[in-house]
């Protein structure tokens, strides 16, 4: 299950060859020299086979370099018959490079401080399970610890995902504990008896199996994001609808309809609501179509969700429409043998009132249904307006139960300077009660797959559970406080705040862990970073910028050496010939390897210090000439201090300087339109160039050109279902006005709790849709039943239909709406991407069960009275005189 291991921190073993310039002339040769014979004698031979006594035996030179010994003996020249040694010329020793980063850490419990770690960086296999892999990785150092390595030595685990994984499924079985056992006690109200409760709750346990099952096949693993948003409430839906229409028809049952078996009567039963129940489970599965379409990190984040639930439901509906009418019929076989004494049932008191106030308000009401109808959508297009009240974010802000700074220099500090200052840092946050360990890590890790500059430090900050914290203080008061101290202590640094996964995941996704980057796109960086200088004080200056800053170093003093091609020729001296004299005396080239078993340390030529460190001893650099002599470096080139650029980033091939900020207090679709404007009035961009926003911005735009085109066609295919459902169109439409019902609660429910519009309530969006529709499903499938078994006047049977399903509408929209409220407002560690979706369910829902009631009949007897009354005309009996 493991990629990769990088490592960071700690000595790298290198034979080094440390020569100078006047120990090499000395002996008439030079570096490359040195370099050749290295090479040429550090390699074993084949010698094929040779035969003795009828058997083959391979013949092997061995000549492959093993110690400093080996090295010292390499012969380079002779003088006057003398042999010329490495060792002669060069001093051969086993010492580390210069480190390219360096770690520090603190564990406050554990009083362990260290300031120069060696630390490994295990990358897991693409779709492998963390949870399993972790474990196998603990394991294996127990073992190593045990078996492999010195007693002294012992290797400390620094960070890994287990603490957020195990406090995530923490959250989620707190969350679906409390959401079962809520269903459960709100199905007892509704249905009336323990035994049918029971029977329904079965559901659960059911659709949960088959869930899993299909998640096995599907590769999709049981965590926060696949079963953090899953609500019982919807997932009792159609097993409801079945026992509560079941039930309802054993109560109503005749002697006549009793004789005829409990078989019987449970099958036509279940015939009748069998079709809803399948339309409206499939529309809420075609509702998570969009989520489906998510891509790159949104369709990581919610895609498992989606599926999740879609098996759920799925398992949901077989349920209903094969065991639950067979449970039932078992638990009410007795009650329904006596044909003269009706089917016991308690009574419910408030259910029994609810009815009849309902039935008395829809008396009043379809007196005047046009009025009822105009004044509920003037009130439901009255919420929908509130969206522009909403502001926009791509995610909302996530915990992962830890913090994650970044700390840079000023561009061109060493990193040997920049790592005196991580102590400084670890001691200013560890006198935090909240803190629990910090590890600093300043450069870049050793195999250089992530390019940092040596004035960067990365500071990972673990929390103590927050069980454990004072009420006083609070995360996000924490993470200011520290940012200030540390901002106060250092005033030439920069330090931005964050969370170690997502932004790792933001900086690899986008580029920037920014929440927005813009970038001045180009070919000029000169003029480019005037730009962004110019785009960074007008973010500054905007509300809701903190962390603002250009990330790409300035213009640093460089050493430049620039050759003079004419007197390199004049010399008989080729460029290459002097570049090549500049990576190995002054960089140190890597000439060959020496391997020990699996192992392989580099060999290293190099000049000393002191024929290296000086621009003086650079200009004396001894370069050889076709004729044999050797002339100086500053004969052969320019050598002067310059300001530069010491990286240079690109997109698409073009040069770019990006300015970074986060954004706190306010939404990142409002800031990006008033910067973007500010900008656009401000600068003038000419042909050639560009300005890009990226960062988790780019994310959130992304997304949203997605759902924008994946929810209307979403919209259209449920009610290309529902009119295959009803024949009617307007039947179709008078069903899908519930999206608006649930359009408005849910926008009203982010103001309530001030939320903003982001992925997370998209998704809950996206659900309510299929759910909404099911109570309009239920009453205008009620009223046509009603229709072809009741004769009288049209209000008289929508009247009867709508009192005689309030039951059900209302027990399949308050179960779904309490089985979320736990995730609504759970604050467990994961639970922030989870808030926001749950809000947005419970709001539209909740005017769902609303509305639906008491628009739905209005509007259903609006639309058809025309037909209802044509037609009795046509079918009423004419008298001839």
């Amino acid at each position: 299950g493991i990629a990769d291991i990088a490592t960071f921190g700690g000595p790298i073993k290198q034979f080094q060859i440390l020569t100078s310039a006047e120990r090499l002339r000395k002996y008439g040769i030079n570096l490359q020299d040195v370099i050749a014979a290295v090479e040429r004698n550090n390699q074993n031979s084949g010698g094929n086979v040779i035969e003795r006594g009828g058997q083959g035996f391979a013949v092997r030179g061995l000549g492959a370099i093993k110690s400093v010994t080996d090295i010292e003996n390499i012969v380079l020249t002779s003088v006057r018959g003398v042999p010329v040694f490495v060792r002669d010329i060069a001093s051969v020793e086993i010492a580390p490079p210069p480190p390219s980063g360096i770690l520090g850490y603190t564990f406050k419990a554990e009083q362990i401080e260290s300031n120069s770690g060696t630390e490994g960086i295990i990358l897991l296999r693409r779709g492998e399970n963390p949870s399993e892999v972790l474990k196998l990785v603990k394991d294996k150092i127990a073992l190593m610890e045990e078996n492999e390595l010195p007693e002294e030595v012992k290797i400390k685990l620094l960070y890994d995902r287990s603490f957020l994984i195990n406090h995530s499924l923490e959250t989620v079985g707190e969350t679906l504990f409390a959401g079962v056992s809520i269903v459960v006690i709100i199905l007892v109200f509704f249905l009336g008896s323990v035994r049918s409760a029971l029977v329904v709750a079965l559901t659960i346990p059911f659709a949960l199996l088959f869930a899993f099952i299909m998640m096995k096949v599907a590769g999709i693993p049981a965590n926060l994001l696949s079963l953090g948003a899953i609500d019982f409430g919807i997932i009792v839906d159609g097993a409801c609808i079945m026992a509560e229409h079941l039930i309802r028809k054993y109560r109503s049952a005749t002697p006549e309809e009793k004789e005829q078996g409990i078989i019987k009567i449970t099958l036509l039963a279940a015939q009748e609501v069998g079709r809803e129940i399948f339309f409206s489970i499939t529309i809420i599965m075609l509702a998570y179509m969009p989520i489906l379409t998510m891509t790159r990190v949104e369709g990581k984040l919610f895609s498992p969700m989606a599926l999740t639930l879609a098996f759920a439901v799925i398992g949901s509906m077989v349920c209903a429409l094969t065991l639950i009418p067979v449970l039932i019929s078992f638990a009410y076989k007795k009650a329904l043998s006596n044909l003269e004494k009706p089917v016991p049932h308690r009574k419910n008191p408030v259910l029994n009132w609810v009815e009849e106030k309902y039935e008395q308000f829809l008396q009043v009401m379809l007196n005047f249904p046009k009025t009822v109808v105009i004044v509920a959508f003037t009130v439901v297009i009255g919420l929908i307006s509130l969206a522009g009240k909403l502001g926009t974010e791509f995610l909302p802000e996530l915990d992962e139960g830890s913090i994650f700074l970044r700390c840079f220099m000023p561009a061109g500090v060493t990193i040997q300077e920049n790592a005196k200052i991580a102590p400084q840092i670890r001691e200013i946050i560890t006198k935090y009660p909240p803190i629990d360990y910090v590890i600093t890590q300043t450069g870049r890790n050793d195999d250089g797959t992530d390019p940092f500059p040596t004035n960067r430090t990365e500071i990972l900050v673990g929390l103590k559970e927050y069980k454990l914290w004072s009420d006083t203080i609070k995360k996000k008061d924490l993470v200011a406080r520290i940012q200030t101290d540390l901002q106060n202590h250092f005033p030439g640094a920069f330090f931005s705040t964050g969370q170690p996964i997502i932004d790792q995941v933001m900086e690899i996704v986008t580029g920037s862990a920014a929440d927005l980057a813009i970038s001045a796109v180009g070919d000029d960086l000169e003029f480019m970073r005037t730009k962004a200088d110019t785009i960074a004080e007008i973010v500054r200056n905007t509300q809701g910028a903190v962390a603002v800053n250009i990330e790409q170093e300035g213009e640093q003093a460089q050493l430049a050496i620039n050759i003079n091609r004419e007197n390199a020729a004049r010399f008989g001296i080729n460029v290459s010939d002097i570049q090549g004299m500049i990576e190995a005396a002054i960089g140190g080239k890597i000439i060959s390897k020496v391997y020990d078993g699996t192992k392989r340390y580099d060999i290293v030529a190099r000049f000393l210090p002191e024929s290296r460190n000086t621009v003086e001893a650079i200009k004396n650099l001894q370069v050889p000439s076709a004729s044999g002599a050797f002339i100086p470096m500053s004969q052969l080139a320019d050598i002067n201090y310059v300001e530069g650029q010491t990286n240079i980033y690109r997109i698409n091939g073009k040069r770019m300087v990006t300015v970074r900020t986060n954004i706190r207090g306010r939404d990142q679709g409002g800031f990006v339109a008033e910067v973007s404007k500010k900008i656009d009035k401000t600068i003038n961009i000419p042909k050639g160039y560009k300005v890009i926003y990226g960062g988790q911005y780019e994310n959130l735009e992304r997304a949203g050109k997605q759902l924008s085109v994946t929810i209307p066609l979403t919209i259209l295919l449920v009610g290309s279902l529902l009119f295959s459902l009803f024949g009617n169109t307007k039947h179709t439409l008078v069903t899908m006005s519930c999206i608006t019902f649930a359009l408005g609660g849910g926008i009203f429910a982010l103001i309530l709790r001030g939320y903003h519009f982001n992925v997370s309530a998209g998704v809950g969006f996206v659900s309510i849709f299929g759910i909404s529709v099911m109570a309009g499903v239920l009453l205008v499938s009620a009223i046509k039943r009603t229709e072809e078994i009741h004769r009288g006047t049209l209000k008289e049977i929508v009247i009867i239909a709508s009192v005689e399903q309030l039951r059900a509408i209302l027990s399949i929209l308050v179960v779904a709406i309490v089985g979320l409220v736990p995730a609504a407002i759970s604050t467990g560690i994961g639970s922030d991407v989870q808030r926001p979706l749950a809000t947005v369910i419970i709001g539209g829902l909740t005017s769902t069960l609303i509305f639906a009631p008491i628009v739905i009949p209005p509007l259903f007897y609006l639309t058809e009275r025309k037909r209802y009354e044509k037609e009795q005309s046509a079918n009423a009996p004419t008298i001839t005189l």
